[in-house]
Parts: C-alpha cells; sequence; structure tokens
C-alpha cells in the first residue's frame, strides 16, 4: 500500500501528459513536433532551438515578417507604417500605439533568450507599408532622416546587418516611395558610423546564413531567388542563371524574394511581386521544388488582384498553407481568394476588411467557412529537421500573445 501511495502522484503526471498530448497532436505526427506544447487561450511558447519561426506581425497598418532559424539566427523583413484611411482595417492593438511599437514589442518578446539585436534586416521593397511613411513620421534624426517603420524600429531593436535590393547604389530610377530617400540615408549613416554592415542582395546565393550553430542543422537553407525583376531559374539548356528582363527599376515588381528549405519543408515570400516577374517565380517553383510540394507561401501582394499570374496557375503552383498579410478593403480580391480556396489546405489572413466579408463574391460563395484564420498575429511553427510545421493565430488585442486556434501539425511533403 504504501508503495502505490508513494507511485500515485508520478502516475497523476503521467495521466495529465498523455491527455495533454492526446489533446493537441490529432495524430502521430505532433510527437516530435515542439510546437505541440501550445494551448489556446494561453500564451504561445518561447522559439526552442531546431524549430523554424516565422512570425506575421499584424499592426493593421503594415507588412512585418520576424524569423527566427533553426539555431537562432534571427531575419526581420520589412515594418511598414501608414496612416490609416477610410479602407484600412483598425490598427492593433489600438490607435495609440505606433506600429512600430507594436513590432518592436513582439520581437522583443520572441528574441531568442539573451538576444538584443536583429541579426539581419532585408526589407523586400521600399513602399510605405514596408519601410514607413512621411505621413507617420513624428520626427528627424540627427542623420537627417525622418523616422518611421523600419527606421524607427531601429532604435528600438537594432539591426547588425542590412540586405537590400539597391543598396549602395540608391538612385531616383530604383529607389520609390515617401521613406526610400530617408532608407538610403539611413543606411549610410549606420555603414558610415559602424552600426551596422550593408550589401545588396546576390540572386542564387545564401546571403543569409546561419550564425550560431549552422553544422547542427544542415538541412537548412536560403536562396534569393528574386530581385530588380529578375528571377532566379534555368534556361533551356538547364543552366541556373537570373531569367528575364528587368520587370521594373523600382516598386512592386522589383521586391526580392526567397525560398526557404527546411528538410522537406519549402516556403517561398516575394514581398508584393506582380507583373512578369510573379509569372517567372511559377517556374522557379516548377524547376527546383516542383508541382504539390511547396508547404507554405506567403502570397505577393496581399493576394490583390495582380498577386497570381496566368504562370502560377498554368504551373500548378499550389502551396499547401498560404498566408496573407492584408489589411485594406481591397484585398484579398474576392476573385483571387476563391481561386485558391479551391485547393488550399489552408489560407490565413493577418485581416479581413469588414468590406471584403460581406461582399457578394465572398458572401454568396461561402468563402469565409473555408479561410481558416483571420484576425490577428500570425505564426508558422516548423519542427526540428523541417519535418511537420503548424500554424497558430494570436490574439492581436494586447501584447499578451495569446493563441487563438491552433491548426496541423501538416506533415512537410
Amino acid at each position: 500500500m504504501k508503495k502505490f501511495l508513494l507511485l500515485l502522484p508520478l502516475l497523476t503526471l503521467l495521466s495529465i501528459a498523455h491527455s495533454s498530448s492526446a489533446n493537441h497532436s490529432g495524430n502521430k505526427r505532433a510527437k516530435n513536433n515542439k510546437s505541440a506544447v501550445a494551448e489556446v487561450g494561453k500564451p504561445l511558447s518561447a522559439w526552442s532551438e531546431g524549430c523554424l519561426d516565422i512570425h506575421f506581425i499584424n499592426s493593421g497598418r503594415g507588412e512585418c515578417c520576424f524569423y527566427i532559424l533553426p539555431d537562432g539566427t534571427t531575419l526581420l523583413v520589412d515594418a511598414g507604417e501608414v496612416a490609416g484611411s477610410d479602407i484600412s482595417v483598425a490598427q492593433r492593438p489600438n490607435e495609440q500605439v505606433r506600429p512600430y511599437i507594436t513590432y518592436a514589442t513582439y520581437i522583443k518578446h520572441f528574441l531568442p533568450s539573451k538576444r538584443r539585436a536583429i541579426d539581419y534586416c532585408a526589407p523586400s521593397h521600399l513602399h510605405t507599408d514596408h519601410i514607413g511613411s512621411a505621413d507617420m513620421a513624428t520626427e528627424t534624426s540627427p542623420a537627417g532622416y525622418r523616422k518611421s517603420g523600419l527606421l524607427s524600429l531601429y532604435d528600438e531593436v537594432p539591426y547588425k546587418h542590412i540586405i537590400d535590393r539597391c543598396y549602395p547604389n540608391y538612385t531616383a530610377e530604383s529607389i520609390q516611395g515617401q521613406l526610400a530617400q530617408d532608407w538610403a540615408t539611413f543606411v549610410g549613416w549606420g555603414v558610415e558610423n559602424g552600426h551596422f554592415t550593408a550589401e545588396q542582395v546576390r540572386l542564387g546565393e545564401e546571403q543569409i546564413k546561419m550564425l550560431n550553430k549552422p553544422k547542427r542543422h544542415k538541412e537548412f537553407s536560403i536562396l534569393n531567388i528574386c530581385a530588380n525583376g529578375l528571377v532566379w531559374g534555368r534556361d533551356k539548356s538547364g543552366a541556373t542563371k537570373a531569367a528575364g528582363k528587368l520587370a521594373a527599376k523600382g516598386g512592386n515588381p522589383a521586391s526580392c524574394g526567397f525560398h526557404i528549405r527546411y528538410g522537406a519543408f519549402d516556403y517561398i515570400a516575394c514581398g508584393d511581386l506582380t507583373s512578369s516577374a510573379q509569372n517567372r517565380v511559377a517556374y522557379y517553383y516548377r524547376d527546383f521544388i516542383g508541382s504539390g510540394r511547396l508547404d507554405a507561401f506567403k502570397c505577393h501582394h496581399h493576394l490583390a488582384g495582380n498577386s497570381w499570374g496566368t504562370q502560377m496557375q498554368n504551373c500548378n503552383f499550389e502551396p499547401r498553407v498560404i498566408v496573407g498579410h492584408c489589411f485594406a478593403g481591397n484585398k484579398p480580391h474576392p476573385e483571387k481568394l476563391a481561386y485558391i480556396l479551391r485547393w488550399a489546405e489552408g489560407f490565413f489572413a493577418t485581416n479581413m476588411h469588414p468590406d471584403i466579408i460581406s461582399c457578394p463574391e465572398v458572401r454568396e460563395g461561402k468563402l469565409m467557412d473555408k479561410v481558416t484564420g483571420y484576425n490577428g498575429h500570425i505564426v508558422l511553427r516548423v519542427a526540428p529537421k523541417g519535418e511537420s510545421f503548424s500554424v497558430y493565430m494570436l490574439d492581436d488585442s494586447d501584447f499578451e500573445y495569446r493563441v487563438k486556434s491552433i491548426h496541423g501539425p501538416y506533415e512537410s511533403r
């Protein structure tokens, strides 16, 4: 009897652990997925070594994506900050908190322990909803650049190294947007004074590297696949090269993008890519990943009407999980939304504007029944070695980062 009483607490703990695992795994795949510890209603657990975290931070005023690589190396892509308008969603968490503060608070919360800076900052392009706007700038730095978005965020969470599409050749033709020249001034100031280093993106290269324990996670890589209207691909002989003419000297078609591969897991993000360059990404997908094998995709240009070209459809560009960084009343485009919902296993949007939800195409097609998650921060957490991944919707109404819903795990292809 005494032995049984001594064993009782241990048996109880084992029972609780088994129950928790059963509630959140759903199938055997979750057994090796560290993200299975998440619980609805509780703050999302911290990153742990071996996992790849992709955070889509929602302020309702622009894009901001924060990556934690398997060894703890960090990457920031964009930190937009635009003023609200009649077609904007509500600012998150509220109108009293500047978007760059929302991004900074989130990033500081999820930064791996003992880190105080971001390793890489790689803006996709220099538009206001990706780097900030003059309308939101309330001060000018001593160096002469107006502060908003990425330029304000640096004061809260510094960047160690910058990769962009222009450096060091910022010209009137190559940069567009209210703060584009301010960005050029900011980068020049930072490099000249030794605050960070900078370089121009190079296609077909893995410029973003793991800086801490790369040998432990050899299954991981980030390849630059598009910039300045060019896309990495194969010619008729099979040789690799940057393909196509320059789609534009600046703007959306010149967005930078990359392909993350982690074991069997494949992910593509290409900013606001539009026009012929986005169609050439479909050829990259066809030649280097293979039809039906893309696990996750950040949709081009917030899933606008020009975000899914003909060649993307012809190449059966059909990622399993799609994320839309949306914050306006005309994105996602109802026609494009209907198209992807025919086959995608999951579509997640940081916001769905009431005008989109109530429009006839969405309402009559009952499209919202097929939208997997919306209105909140979105986190893709990929399990060690890329074997599977889960998607979390997080509450964006405060700074607690409580889990609203859990999706997956999806087994990587």
